[in-house]
């Protein structure tokens, strides 16, 4: 489980990163990312009513959820992230929402320093 400082919750740092951050994305997902000002680092979540009815949504954000743990130590921690679902990662995996994530930190050049040097 994602640990309570890192996680982000409040509605007016969900806008903050939307409107000044930087955003990549592909067919199924989308990230905004902006630099930390403070630390600890922080992720976000969003599943929107266009994916689905409210279980769906939860299987998907909690599937989204798993995949950045899983990834949490190939990510620069300097920066607080947002990943946004789109209507089509319902029908996805997890291993399939784990790759579309790290594709998209790979798109946004936010790899740690170390794990480029491993891989």
């Amino acid at each position: 489980m994602l640990k309570r400082e890192n996680r982000l919750k409040k509605n007016k740092h969900f806008n903050y990163i939307y409107k000044n951050g930087q955003s990549v994305s592909l067919k199924d997902m989308s990230l905004s990312y902006i630099k930390a000002k403070i630390k600890p680092f922080k992720v976000g979540f969003s599943v929107s009513n266009k994916v689905g009815k409210a279980v769906v949504r939860n299987k998907v954000k909690r599937r989204m959820r798993e995949a950045f743990l899983s990834i949490i130590s190939l990510v620069d921690r300097r920066y607080n992230y947002i990943f946004v679902a789109r209507p089509s990662l319902a029908d996805k995996t997890y291993l399939e929402i784990k790759n579309n994530m790290l594709a998209l930190v790979k798109k946004a050049g936010l790899l740690n320093e170390n794990s480029e040097k491993n891989n």
